[in-house]
């Protein structure tokens, strides 16, 4: 059995959405004559080109590469964020704990 890859649906989509839209053009094509099969398809082309090596293209390819989407840089950000997170709930622990002492001391000591 073939282990779930979920790149695998998303390169099922692009097949997909590519011979839809191939398949729409050549409708159209056969319709409306070279007229519009000529400029139609030089700007499809164009646009396919520059979107496919633009950032959505570099997303596309590690995607389908299974490179995490995060540099090294921005997980040690992530990790130096997360570090000062649990320092900062040691702390508040910390003071919660003092709080309870005080209020136990409180309940503890004789009213006058």
């Amino acid at each position: 059995m073939i282990p779930y890859d979920p790149r695998r649906h998303v390169m099922a989509a692009i097949v997909v959405l590519g011979l839809a839209g191939i398949f729409g053009f050549a409708l159209l094509s056969a319709k409306l004559g070279i007229a519009f099969a000529i400029p139609v398809g030089i700007i499809g082309a164009l646009a396919a080109g520059f979107s496919l090596t633009g950032p959505l293209g570099k997303a596309l390819a590690r995607n389908l590469e299974g490179v995490a989407p995060h540099s090294d840089e921005t997980t040690g950000h992530l990790l130096a964020e997360l570090d000062e997170l649990r320092g900062r709930v040691q702390e508040l622990e910390e003071r919660v704990d003092f709080s309870e002492r005080l209020l136990a001391q409180q309940s503890q000591t004789p009213d006058r």
